[in-house]
């Protein structure tokens, strides 16, 4: 076993019985080899998205973001400023979350800002939630980068401020980024204005708060008022959707929401089986 991979592994088992207990509105921290762990639960008020974006403000040289949902404006300018302050700065996130409105806008403001930004092209999801900062940080955990995750769900951050734990993790982001069978570049266009008021200003980030978010769900919501129909992927890849009242419709977790059969159809899902 690699020892970057060991390291994290003694992080994860460090957690429970750390140097610092968990206490409310701050992350909690302990020692790990020559570095240190620290991580923050959404519903202990410790706030992880000001952890992450804590990382991101720190980064001097590089910064390399895989996120499967990035919708949360403090984080969204995090990223954003810190290209802007000289970082060299990359982007990973999932094909279908990059479809819905919210995350779509949120890389309209990095791509125009030259952040460049790529996609998975492989079947499955790009389900990866890590930031490495400078090759010195890691980040991982349950958390999306989104508002639900910040004050509603049940989610976690861990940061890892450990050379060779960061190391491993920059390895598996090289090896997703120079993967041009699983992994294409996202068009510019998306990444600019495509409203037909070319001449004015990009929307600030403060002003990117989206309906699906209100829903406390990764999956991008359709563009209607009430969508019903639920859109996932197996593991096999397989692109299904699911009707109100199928027998798997209850407990399937959507990874997109259509409004009709058609749109589902026109996506390229299949009804599930009855």
């Amino acid at each position: 076993m690699k020892k970057g991979v060991c390291v994290l592994l003694a992080a994860m088992l460090l957690l429970p019985v750390g140097g610092c207990g968990v206490s409310s509105s701050t992350a909690s921290s302990s020692a790990i080899g020559e570095g240190n762990v620290q991580w923050a639960f959404t519903q202990d008020d410790q706030h992880p998205e000001k952890l992450l974006i804590g990382v991101i403000q720190g980064a001097k040289e590089t910064l390399d973001v895989a996120i499967y949902s990035l919708t949360y404006p403090d984080i969204v300018a995090a990223i954003r400023d810190a290209h802007r302050r000289g970082v060299a700065v990359r982007l990973l996130t999932d094909r279908i979350q990059s479809s819905g409105k919210t995350q779509k806008e949120a890389l309209k403001l990095l791509g125009s800002a030259g952040i460049p930004i790529k996609i998975n092209s492989h079947s499955g999801l790009m389900h990866l939630k890590m930031t490495v900062a400078d090759g010195q940080v890691a980040t991982t955990g349950s958390f999306n980068y989104s508002k639900a995750a910040s004050t509603t769900n049940d989610e976690m951050l861990v940061v890892l401020r450990d050379a060779a734990a960061a190391a491993s993790f920059e390895e598996a982001f090289e090896r997703a980024w120079n993967d041009q069978g699983g992994y294409e570049t996202l068009p510019a266009a998306i990444a600019q204005d495509d409203s037909p008021d070319q001449g004015k200003p990009a929307p600030s980030v403060q002003a990117q708060q989206s309906d699906e978010e209100e829903y406390g769900a990764e999956a991008p919501v359709a563009a209607c008022e009430s969508p019903q129909i639920k859109g996932n992927i197996n593991s096999k890849g397989d692109k299904i959707y699911h009707v109100p009242g199928g027998k798997s419709y209850d407990r399937t977790k959507p990874e997109q929401w259509f409004c009709s059969e058609a749109d589902a159809t026109a996506a390229g899902f299949r009804k599930a089986a009855s």
